[in-house]
This record gives structure tokens, C-alpha cells and sequence, in this order.
């Protein structure tokens, strides 16, 4: 009898997971909340479960006597895969440390006791603890809700008359309607992808971030290795390694994001999953030189996580994330020419002729994306230049 390996989402950035789950050989069960899906299609069998609701997700599991439930790249079902691995005794990250990772006021908590580097934080759930969180820090501040994800409802806030929007849609964003203020960081954002296997860590890469000048919250590119001297390098993987320790995640997989100031990085948060947008499933295997994402579905069926990274100093990785003009889309032209760089890995438009483009609120609205591949981080940052530069889109 094949295992089966239940896989919570269904979207795109869980078809590359739910594709490998196939290629090695498992029967593939599948559950998100909406009733259309491109990974329904791709799995053996699925359900319309909210994959955040644990008790329904739990009777599906049980329904389909699965031998291992995973969620890779989504904050969302992260303490649901723990506690349905929990209570059917299937191999998993725990469900205590589940939120850890995904409760950022929690997160902040254990890590400012453990002595490692955050910025200044309080709970909000009320405006008025807001504002005085606010002062008390010090004006600019980072308002953002404990429990989402991808910079949903994440402002910076400048001043006090800006306070009460950013505070309502922190509250709207967040599910359990808490609310974090954090002091502002002047620094560069890095994202620090890597693995646990029985309590080594190791790093598959680190990035460096720019962000879109009309959405500073959202990363508009990440390019692998990250410029800094190796001494930063090196203690930003001392700071993540003890990050991860005191959270308390003994195996599995990480995606996290740190500010550089100085030479010292502070946490922003990280995640016990791995990220979107082609960086676990293509960027994370390329730059470690070990297949991490077969490894976690092995994991989650009960077989040991023991790979390590074999990083190569000649491999370079860029993500990119397009920006174009408001308005419906009348062409796209220069595709072709663009996929057809050296290098170029995948180019992703995320729209149509016809479509209405708006500018980026968060990392789920950016309209597309190209993944580069190369030797140097100079070599990645000049192809996607090229790629750029070829593809165009006209909006009316």
C-alpha cells in the first residue's frame, strides 16, 4: 500500500510540493478552502477544508487515513499540520512550537527572553494601547498583525495622524484581532532560508531585499548570496541558528527575515515553513546543492531528515518581482525573448490581456515574477536587468 501524504493548500505555490509528493511515489490527499484549485487537479484525492480550521481538517486526515500531513509554504496551516500530526501520532514539528513560529508576539517573547536581538515591541488590541505602544517606542513604528503572513496588513507608520488606518487594517488582517508595534529598524532586510535535521541547522542561503519605493513593506527583489563581509554573513547564521534553537524546532524547515543594522541583525520573523514564490521548492535545492523539499515530505511520513547542505560559492540566485503601470493590460510582448536568456530559470506573469493591474499591497498582489539562476551575484542581477528590460506591458 502506497503512504498518503496529506498536503494542506492547493494553490500555486503548493503545486511544485504537491508534484514532488507524486514523483515520490505517495498518494497525494489535498484540502484548501476554495472550491477551485490548480493542485485538486494534480492530487490523488481532495477536499474544501479551511486549512486553518484544525478540527476539520483533523476528520479529513482520519477519513483518508493519512500517513503524514505537511503545510511548506504557508503560515496558514502550520498549527494545523502540528496539532493533526499530534493527535494522530504522525511525525511533525509539535504543535506548541507550531506557535512559536507563527505567533508573532509569542515569537518575540521567547527570543527577547532567550537574549537574542529584536527590535523594541508591544501587544496592541486596542488603539488607544496602540498609540501609547507607539510613543512609548518611539515614532517611525512598524504596526503589523501577530498571525498573518506575506506583509498583509503590515504598515510602517510615520506619525500619529497615520496610526488609526494602519491599526485597522492590522486588525483586519489578523485572526485573532491582536495587534504588534515594533520599533522602526534602519537597516537592509535579509531572508535566511535553511533546515533542521534532529537539531543541526543548516543554511541553504542568504538574500538580501529591496522593496517597492510606493510600498516599502513589500520586497520588489532577493538576490542570493547576500552582499555583505563574510563576518556579517557569519553572524547573521549564528543569530538564526539561535533563533531557531529557541524556538524549539529540532527538524524541519525555515524561512526567515532579519535586519541588518550595522553589522548586527535583528529578527523581523521567520517562519517554520518555507517560502513562496519559487524560493523553497527552486531556490532553496539549487543553492544548498540537497534536495530539502524531497527530505520534508520524507520526514512527514515518518522517515528521518538526514541531508545536509553541500552550498557551491559559484551558484547565485535573483527573484524579481515585476512592477508595471496601473490600468488594463492591452499587450505583453518580449516574453519569448526573455525565457530565452542564459539563465533564466522562469518568468511568471500572473495576468492576462484584459486584466485591471493595481499596485502591490502585499506579496500576494504582485503581478509576476522572474527566477534567475547564475554564477555570480553580479551575473543574476544583469540577466534579470535583460529580463526587465524585454518584457513589457502596455495598460490604458
Amino acid at each position: 500500500m502506497r503512504k498518503t501524504l496529506h498536503i494542506l493548500g492547493a494553490g500555486q505555490w503548493q503545486v511544485p510540493t504537491i508534484r514532488l509528493a507524486k514523483q515520490l511515489g505517495y498518494r497525494v490527499f489535498v484540502t484548501d478552502m476554495y472550491a477551485e484549485r490548480p493542485g485538486y487537479q494534480l492530487a490523488d484525492n481532495f477536499a474544501v477544508v479551511d486549512i486553518s480550521d484544525r478540527d476539520a481538517t483533523l476528520r479529513a486526515a482520519r477519513e483518508q487515513h493519512v500517513n503524514g500531513i505537511v503545510c511548506d509554504t504557508t503560515d496558514v496551516g502550520v498549527p494545523t499540520m502540528a496539532w493533526v500530526a499530534d493527535q494522530m501520532g504522525l511525525a511533525g514539528i509539535g504543535y506548541e512550537t507550531a506557535l512559536n513560529f507563527t505567533n508573532k508576539y509569542r515569537m518575540r517573547s521567547i527570543t527577547s527572553a532567550a537574549g537574542l536581538p529584536n527590535p523594541p515591541y508591544k501587544l496592541a488590541r486596542k488603539l488607544s494601547e496602540a498609540y501609547r505602544a507607539s510613543s512609548a517606542i518611539g515614532w517611525p513604528v512598524v504596526v503589523k498583525p501577530t498571525d498573518n503572513q506575506s506583509s498583509r496588513g503590515v504598515r510602517i507608520v510615520a506619525c500619529p495622524s497615520q496610526l488609526e488606518w494602519a491599526f485597522s487594517e492590522a486588525v483586519r488582517q489578523s485572526r485573532t484581532g491582536d495587534v504588534l508595534v515594533e520599533g522602526f529598524l534602519e537597516g537592509t532586510e535579509v531572508t535566511v532560508e535553511s533546515f533542521c535535521c534532529d537539531g543541526t541547522v543548516h543554511v541553504a542561503g542568504i538574500s538580501d531585499k529591496d522593496h517597492f519605493a510606493q510600498r516599502p513593506e513589500v520586497a520588489s527583489r532577493l538576490t542570493y548570496p547576500a552582499d555583505f563581509d563574510p563576518i556579517v554573513l557569519e553572524r547573521i547564521e549564528q543569530v538564526n541558528r539561535n533563533v531557531i534553537r529557541a524556538l524549539g524546532l529540532k527538524t524541519g524547515i525555515c524561512h526567515a527575515e532579519y535586519i541588518v543594522v550595522g553589522a548586527q541583525p535583528y529578527l523581523v520573523e521567520i517562519a517554520a515553513r518555507g517560502a513562496g514564490s519559487r524560493v523553497y521548492s527552486h531556490i532553496v535545492p539549487y543553492l544548498s546543492g540537497a534536495p530539502v523539499p524531497q527530505a520534508y515530505l520524507r520526514f512527514a511520513v515518518g522517515e528521518d531528515m538526514q541531508i545536509k547542505a553541500n552550498k557551491d560559492s559559484s551558484r547565485a540566485a535573483n527573484l524579481a518581482f515585476f512592477c508595471f503601470r496601473p490600468g488594463r493590460v492591452q499587450s505583453i510582448e518580449g516574453l519569448e525573448k526573455a525565457a530565452q536568456l542564459p539563465g533564466v530559470e522562469e518568468i511568471l506573469l500572473e495576468f492576462a490581456a484584459g486584466d485591471i493591474l493595481r499596485e502591490p499591497t502585499d506579496d500576494r498582489s504582485r503581478p509576476g515574477l522572474a527566477l534567475v539562476f547564475g554564477k555570480t551575484r553580479e551575473e543574476v542581477l544583469a540577466t534579470t536587468a535583460a529580463v526587465f528590460q524585454a518584457v513589457q506591458v502596455r495598460t490604458i
